[in-house]
C-alpha cells in the first residue's frame, strides 16, 4: 500500500475546483493558497509526496507554543507543585522535630521544707542517646537548712526519677553525681523517639516520591490540554475555511446567474450553507476557547498567573507520527514498577508500618532498665559515717498486665501492613493495565491517523469530480456542498487522530515512568 498522502489542503483543492471562470478563478485560488497553509492540517512532508502540495504554515504574530514550554512552565509555576514542595518542607521540619528528642535537658527544681527550716537546689543535665536507648546525666545538688536531707521519706519526694535513684544531699557543699540507664529489654532495641526518627525520615522521601508521581500527572493533563488546544484551533481554521469558500463563491454564483447561466436559487442555497458555516465557525471557536482556558491552568507566567493562549501561537501543523513499537511488553511493565514514583512512595508506606509493628513488639516485653551511677560529696559530710565517694547500680522492672495496649497496637499495626500490601497489588496490576492500554491507544491512534490520511486523498478526488460536474451543469450545489463537509470532516478526523495519538503517546511515557518528553510541531 503506498504511504499516505499529506493532510488534506481544503482551500487549496477548492480553490482549484471553484473556477468558476477564468477571471475569476486566478485571483482566488492565489488568495485560496494562503488559507490552505491555515488549514494544512498537520504532517510535514512524507517521502514521495508532491513538494508542489505542501503548504507552507500559516504565518503566525508570535512564537508557537511548545509542549516543552508548557510542561517548564508546569514545573516552575504550578501551585499543585509548589503544594508539594511545601508538603516535603513540613515533613522536613518534622523530621528535625522528632531528633529533637535527643537534645540535651536541663532540669533544675528547688524545694522548701517550712517545718525544718531546711531548702535544697538541685539541677541536672540529661542526654539520652541512640545507643541501644541509653540516657546519660550528670548533677549537682546542695541543701541547707537544720537537718540532712538522707531520711528514707524525703529522699521519696525528691526522687522523681526513678532511673537514676536517690539523690539526697549529705555534704555541706553539696553532691556532684553522673551516672547512665540503659534499658535491657523493652525500648533497648527500638523506642518511640528512634521510631518516630526512622519513620519521619521515611516520610520524607514518601512525599518526595509523590510529589514525583504528582508531576507525572500533571504532565499527563497537560500534554492532553496542549494536544486538544493545537487540535481545537486547526480545527477551528478549517472551518473557517470551509466559510471562506462558501462567501466567495456566493460572488461567482451571482455572476453566473446574472448571465442566466445558473438557477437564481443556486444563491440562496449558497447563502444558506454560509449561515450553516458560519454556526460551524461559531461552535469551533467555542471549543477553541474552552481548549485555551483548560490549557491555562498548566500555562502560567513568571507570577503563576494562568495564561491563555491566543492563536497567534498556533503551531502550523502536527508533528509527524510514527509507528510505535512494543518488542517486549513484559520488560517495559517490570521497568514502569521499578520507575515509578507512586509505587515507591507505597513502598516506603510498607517501611513505615514494618517499623512501627517492630516498636509495637517491642512494647509487649518487660521493661528491665539497669542504672548505675557515682557521687562525690563536696566540702563536709553531714553525716560523718559516709564517704566522700560512692558507686551505685540499680535494677528496676517493670512488667505489663495484661498488656492490651501493646497487643492491641500490634494487631493494628499488621492489619495496616496487610492494607498496604493489598493497595500495593492492585497499584502493580494498574500499572501492567496502563502500560498495555497505552500500547493499545497508541497503536489505534496511529492506524487511525493514517487511515484518515487515506480517507482524505479519497474526498479530495470525489469533491473535485463533484465540482466539475456542477460547473458542467450536471450537478448541483447541495453535492458539492456534502463533498466539501465530507473533506473537512476527513481533516478534522485525521487532526483529530493525530493529537490522540500524542495524548496517547504522553500516557505511555507516563505509564512507564519516564516522564512526558516535548515534542515540537
Amino acid at each position: 500500500m503506498p504511504a499516505p498522502r499529506p493532510l488534506f489542503r481544503l482551500s487549496a483543492v477548492t480553490a482549484t475546483l471553484l473556477g468558476v471562470t477564468q477571471a475569476h478563478a486566478a485571483p482566488l485560488s492565489t488568495r485560496l493558497d494562503v488559507r490552505a497553509a491555515t488549514a494544512s492540517l498537520t504532517q510535514p512532508a512524507r517521502e514521495g509526496d508532491d513538494a508542489r502540495e505542501q503548504a507552507a504554515p500559516r504565518p503566525r504574530a508570535g512564537p508557537v507554543l511548545t509542549l516543552a514550554e508548557v510542561l517548564d512552565s508546569l514545573a516552575r509555576h504550578d501551585p499543585r507543585m509548589r503544594s508539594a514542595d511545601e508538603a516535603i518542607r513540613g515533613a522536613k521540619g518534622r523530621m528535625k522535630a522528632s531528633r529533637g528528642f535527643y537534645d540535651p535537658r536541663l532540669r533544675a527544681r528547688g524545694v522548701w521544707e517550712p517545718f525544718f527550716h531546711n531548702a535544697i537546689l538541685d539541677a541536672r543535665v540529661e542526654q539520652p542517646t541512640t545507643l541501644w536507648g541509653m540516657t546519660a546525666w550528670a548533677g549537682w545538688q546542695v541543701g541547707v537548712g537544720r537537718l540532712p536531707y538522707h531520711a528514707n521519706t524525703f529522699d521519696s519526694v525528691l526522687d522523681v526519677d526513678d532511673r537514676v535513684g536517690s539523690r539526697d544531699v549529705r555534704s555541706s557543699a553539696g553532691t556532684l553525681t553522673a551516672g547512665v540507664t540503659l534499658p535491657l529489654w523493652r525500648d533497648g532495641q527500638i523506642d518511640r523517639a528512634r521510631a518516630n526518627i526512622r519513620q519521619s525520615t521515611m516520610e520524607r522521601d514518601r512525599l518526595q516520591d509523590a510529589r514525583d508521581a504528582r508531576r507525572l500527572e500533571l504532565e499527563a493533563q497537560a500534554a492532553t490540554a496542549y494536544w486538544s488546544w493545537a487540535a481545537a484551533g486547526l480545527q477551528l481554521e478549517i472551518e473557517e475555511t470551509l466559510l471562506d469558500l462558501a462567501s466567495e463563491r456566493h460572488d461567482a454564483l451571482k455572476r453566473r446567474i446574472e448571465l442566466g447561466a445558473l438557477d437564481p436559487l443556486a444563491a440562496v442555497d449558497n447563502r444558506r450553507l454560509i449561515l450553516d458555516r458560519e454556526r460551524r465557525v461559531v461552535a469551533a471557536e467555542r471549543a477553541f476557547q474552552a481548549a485555551g482556558l483548560a490549557l491555562s491552568l498548566y500555562l502560567r507566567d513568571g507570577n503563576g498567573d494562568p495564561v491563555v493562549p491566543t492563536d497567534a501561537r498556533l503551531p502550523g501543523r502536527l508533528p509527524s507520527t510514527t509507528h510505535p513499537r512494543s518488542d517486549d511488553i513484559d520488560a517495559e511493565i517490570a521497568g514502569a514498577r521499578e520507575r515509578r514514583p507512586d509505587r515507591r512512595a507505597t513502598m516506603t508506606m510498607r517501611g513505615q508500618a514494618d517499623v512501627e509493628l517492630r516498636w509495637a513488639k517491642n512494647q509487649r516485653a518487660p521493661r528491665v532498665d539497669l542504672s548505675g551511677w557515682v557521687a562525690q560529696y563536696l566540702g563536709r559530710p553531714l553525716v560523718p559515717e559516709l564517704r566522700r565517694t560512692s558507686l551505685v547500680a540499680a535494677v528496676s522492672i517493670e512488667i505489663p498486665i495484661p498488656m492490651r495496649a501493646a497487643r492491641g497496637q500490634v494487631e493494628a499495626t499488621e492489619a495496616a501492613m496487610s492494607m498496604i500490601a493489598a493497595d500495593l497489588r492492585l497499584l502493580d496490576d494498574r500499572i501492567a493495565v496502563q502500560v498495555r492500554d497505552g500500547h493499545s491507544a497508541l497503536l489505534a491512534a496511529y492506524h487511525r491517523a493514517r487511515l484518515a490520511a487515506q480517507e482524505v486523498e479519497l474526498t479530495r478526488e470525489l469533491a473535485r469530480a463533484e465540482y466539475r460536474k456542477f460547473q458542467l451543469g450536471a450537478g448541483d450545489l447541495m453535492l458539492v456542498n456534502l463533498r466539501e463537509l465530507a473533506s473537512a470532516s476527513a481533516a478534522t478526523a485525521e487532526v483529530q487522530a493525530v493529537a490522540d495519538y500524542f495524548v496517547a503517546k504522553a500516557n505511555l511515557e507516563v505509564a512507564l515512568g519516564t516522564g512526558v518528553q516535548p515534542v515540537s510541531p
